[in-house]
């Protein structure tokens, strides 16, 4: 396999539906086979989402100037008919992390706080509760994952409000010996969370209502949420699988639990993501926007932390250069369990491809690399 980055970023902390009772016998179900699309693209997507026996598969081709083409293929659930449509929703897991940090730059922009204000400064109920090592640790900090927050919270919820929830998470964390020195690289979901946490506690709101107010709304996305993608019991958005579909039904509600969202458990469409993307290519071309101040918008995708190989970590993407970008690149993959996206952009190229199943991947493995080269094979030659 060709190398693109060091190693795939994802998130991975799910909570499964019971799966008891949900055995199918496999031999009776078949993808539908490829067909011939009007879109040459659309036909190649099915044809590489029949080869990778995936239920569903998405992708677009994204420059800073607007989207070449999006598409969906495939199945709501495996085996069934070829339903999907391009305005379907796809989860995006960690790929979501830096619509949280894009979030806490527009508290900076609003005067709110700054990137180097500390949790003290936030929390000042829990600065003598706080372990000492904490207590520097800057907003800039969580986003980079170098405040050493471990990777997931390992406590149990008992609020059943989430913004209270995640406000148990902070307590936990602030209590646990750092796994890592600040300042240094550890990939934290936990520290996500947390900034979730940082942006209720300085807007008395949810933190899904501000990111959709402040940011989704903002861009002109129209399909984003939290969760799953559809309504329990019908067939209205694609099902999540496992990354064994062969044994297990689509699981309508294997999500994340909210008070992770700020770490992964947004969802959207393949062509609203890509709105998205377009506004962070811009970014990198040093174009128009007004979402974010220019030098705000910078820092989401500046290098904050050396992951070494060559690689950093910004405010929510892998940051490095790469021979198929011809330089600096963006790259981000994310999954809940049952869902799969990854997205990498050609900063100096000016553009970006974005994939999606509805399927989970199995450890670190990343399944869409086919679908990348050759995706990114047809817009380099037409083909």
């Amino acid at each position: 396999m060709k190398k693109i980055f060091p190693f795939i970023i994802v998130f991975t902390i799910f909570t499964a539906t019971s799966c008891e009772n949900l055995l199918l016998d496999y031999e009776a179900i078949k993808a539908p086979s490829p067909k011939d699309y009007e879109s040459k693209f659309a036909t190649l997507l099915d044809s590489l989402r029949y080869a990778l026996d995936l239920p569903a598969l998405a992708a677009a081709i994204v420059t800073d100037t607007g989207i070449v083409e999006a598409r969906a293929v495939g199945c709501r659930r495996y085996g069934g008919e070829a339903n999907v449509t391009n305005t379907d929703r796809f989860h995006l897991g960690s790929c979501g992390k830096s619509f949280t940090s894009v979030l806490i730059g527009v508290l900076v922009d609003e005067g709110m706080l700054e990137w180097n204000t500390t949790l003290p400064e936030i929390f000042p109920e829990y600065a003598n509760m706080m372990r000492a090592e904490y207590k520097n640790v800057t907003v800039k900090d969580i986003l980079s994952h170098s405040a050493g927050f471990v990777r997931d919270a390992d406590n149990n919820f008992n609020k059943t409000n989430t913004r209270e929830r995640r406000i148990e998470a902070l307590e936990w964390a602030l209590q646990q010996p750092p796994a890592q020195q600040r300042g240094k690289f550890l990939y934290s979901n936990l520290g996500f969370t947390i900034a979730g946490a940082v942006a209720e506690k300085l807007t008395n709101r949810n933190y899904e209502e501000l990111l959709m107010e402040r940011v989704i709304k903002q861009l002109g996305i129209t399909t984003a949420g939290f969760g799953a993608m559809g309504i329990e019991g019908k067939e209205d958005q694609p099902l999540q699988h496992t990354p064994s579909h062969a044994h297990l039904t689509a699981i309508a509600d294997a999500g994340l639990d909210p008070v992770y969202n700020p770490a992964g458990g947004l969802h959207m469409s393949v062509g609203d993501w890509g709105k998205y993307i377009q506004w962070t290519l811009t970014i990198e071309a040093g174009g128009h926007q007004t979402l974010l101040r220019d030098e705000t918008a910078k820092m989401i995708t500046a290098p904050a932390v050396d992951q070494g190989g060559g690689w950093s970590y910004s405010l929510g993407w892998g940051v490095g250069d790469a021979s198929w970008a011809e330089g600096k690149s963006l790259n981000h993959s994310g999954s809940n369990g049952f869902n799969y996206s990854t997205a990498l952009l050609a900063s100096k190229k000016h553009y970006g491809i974005i994939v999606m199943t509805n399927q989970g991947a199995v450890g670190a493995e990343w399944p869409l690399d086919k679908v990348f080269w050759r995706v990114l094979d047809y817009y380099q030659k037409g083909r």
